[in-house]
């Protein structure tokens, strides 16, 4: 199902980070991600670059190409151990104290999500890129409070691992965007690890049935399910319950949290020594891949 929100964003928060550990043309890797610092802005600036080539002293073809992105944070409360670990820099865990020694940022991954009006968010994974040392605005205090805040500037690259992207496309990639407007989006487990494309080529579409194709002696009060090895991107459209004579059995049909796991629960008991076959047609998972047409059948006891 396409995304339906068209709402503005309206805050930011859940901002992670985890190093980087590896990344080359064989494989890519990160750490545990960490909670950074409390969110207050985020702004990101794309390098982008166009030509326009001329040719019969017209325009005749335009070209344009997309660098690194530059992400002004604006964050609060950071602590000393998390912003000497992004800077690269000496944090000495027994005396509390950071050294500034000039050493070289690491490759970190970061994430965060945005809010959006009508209780929908945006989430972000940027892959690859690098902090470097923000400027501190300290004040002195009057009677009127003037909190300052940190701002760190993040430049993001696109990885040197390619993936297998949606479809037959593979390169590698700056960013993932997942929007919980969009049905077939799940966030679940977004921060739990680094949010990367499948590696190498998606695994066909696949679907195990439950009863088994061709089960004999089913419970009239079964509510079928079919398990997919790939995340659907139709969610439950074009799957149906009718008996063996074309009768279209009442049910709610729901997809759990993955997108991978349907069931039909039908409005009532299911006809005693009836045949039942579970109908799918068009059934495509986000890789783009569409399963065949494709009929489960069981027989009530």
């Amino acid at each position: 199902m396409a995304p339906t929100n068209k709402k503005s964003f309206v805050g930011v928060d859940k901002i992670y980070y985890a190093l980087v550990t590896d990344d080359d043309a064989d494989a890519y890797a990160a750490d545990a991600p960490v909670v950074f610092a409390p969110a207050m802005k985020i702004a990101q600036s794309p390098k982008s670059n166009a030509k326009v080539q001329y040719a019969d002293n017209q325009p005749f073809d335009s070209m344009s190409s997309e660098g690194e992105t530059e992400l002004d944070i604006e964050v609060t409360g950071i602590t000393l151990d998390t912003l000497a670990t992004v800077l690269g820099r000496v944090y000495n865990t027994v005396t509390g104290r950071m050294y500034d020694n000039g050493g070289t940022p690491p490759d970190v991954a970061l994430g965060f999500r945005a809010k959006m009006r009508g209780g929908f968010y945006r989430y972000y994974w940027f892959l690859k890129g690098t902090f470097s040392s923000p400027p501190e605005e300290i004040a002195s205090e009057t009677d009127t409070p003037d909190p300052k805040s940190l701002k760190l500037k993040f430049t993001a690259i696109r990885t040197i691992r390619q993936f297998a992207l949606d479809g037959s496309v593979t390169d590698s990639v700056k960013r993932v965007i997942g929007d919980t407007s969009d049905s077939t989006f799940s966030a679940t487990t977004w921060f739990d690890a680094v949010q990367t494309p499948t590696t190498g080529s998606p695994s066909a579409i696949a679907c195990t049935p439950s009863p088994a194709d061709a089960a004999t002696g089913v419970a009239v009060s079964v509510s079928p399910t079919l398990t997919f090895n790939n995340a659907l991107r139709t969610g439950v459209n074009g799957i149906s319950l009718v008996t063996a004579g074309g009768d279209v059995i009442a049910a709610a049909i729901t997809i759990d949290a993955t997108n991978k796991i349907v069931t039909i629960n039908p409005n009532s008991n299911l006809g005693a020594s009836t045949v039942h076959i579970i109908t799918l047609s068009g059934v495509t998972d986000i890789y783009g891949q569409t399963l065949a047409l494709t009929a489960y059948n069981f027989t009530t006891a």
